[in-house]
């Protein structure tokens, strides 16, 4: 009769093995994503009218006429001297601008929030589609995130002594 002992230093070697195949299927599953990624921005790119990668429709704005980024553009990290109106897709400045609206008091936005402020209805299809937009936002610093991931809120201004 096996010891108890023993036992259980079987299961667990049972379950290092089970968790080490699972580390490899998630490593060759990132690959393939990163690839997938790639091979979407590579065609975005490829599709872009000849001279800019990103640019869209016109815009106007004042004076001046504009390219406005496609849908499905590339989100450029934040950067002080960068337009949204230059920089984002529609969707993301729609979002950008509810965030902007809605987020100032501390708490943030949550996604059904940001879903309703953009004028859409607060279906799981839309609001998960809203999420990974705001998340999209917030990795590339054009607002803030809370720590959960589920508020967003304004990117903090400077403030002018």
């Amino acid at each position: 009769m096996p010891s108890p002992l023993g036992l259980l230093e079987k299961r667990r070697d049972a379950a290092q093995e089970r968790v080490d195949q699972l580390e490899k299927e998630l490593a060759r599953a990132r690959v393939v994503l990163e690839r997938r990624v790639v091979t979407i921005e590579e065609l975005i790119e490829a599709l872009a009218p000849e001279g800019n990668a990103s640019a869209g429709p016109t815009e106007s704005n004042g004076a001046e006429t504009v390219a406005v980024p496609l849908k499905g553009s590339k989100v450029p990290v934040w950067r002080e001297d960068l337009d949204p109106v230059l920089a984002l897709a529609e969707d993301y400045r729609r979002l950008l601008a509810a965030v902007e609206a809605g987020g100032g008091e501390g708490s943030g936005l949550g996604v059904r929030e940001l879903t309703v402020a953009v004028g859409w209805d607060p279906v799981p299809s839309r609001t998960e589609n809203l999420r990974s937009k705001a998340k999209r936002l917030a990795e590339r610093g054009w607002v803030v995130a809370d720590a959960t991931g589920s508020r967003f809120m304004p990117r903090p201004r400077p403030t002018v002594e």
